[in-house]
């Protein structure tokens, strides 16, 4: 795993991930460049997905060195997950308005 890694899983017929992942990924690329996105079918990864508890899609989730830092099932304001990422963002790369 990566130093600091993002997991959005999602589900073909699930109308809020589909809406959702363009937001996601534009801030993430963005503004957090560096960080590892996967982008995974909950159904085909099933067990991957049980492993860390996503009952529910859109599923995302945010390591650090192999933690986990923060997780969200459904809805999150793309706000409220900047604000999640920027503080291990920035003690690894340094500043974002750099």
């Amino acid at each position: 795993m990566e130093t600091l890694e993002f997991w959005y899983f999602y589900q073909d017929d699930c109308g809020i991930c589909h809406a959702l992942w363009p937001k996601v990924e534009q801030l993430l690329q963005n503004k957090f460049p560096h960080i590892k996105v996967q982008r995974l079918d909950a159904r085909q990864h099933r067990e991957l997905a049980g492993q860390h508890r996503m009952l529910a899609v859109p599923g995302l989730l945010f390591f650090v060195e192999g933690r986990e830092h923060f997780r969200a099932n459904g809805l999150v304001t793309m706000s409220e997950l900047e604000a999640k990422l920027s503080p291990a963002y920035e003690a690894y790369f340094g500043d974002l308005n750099n």
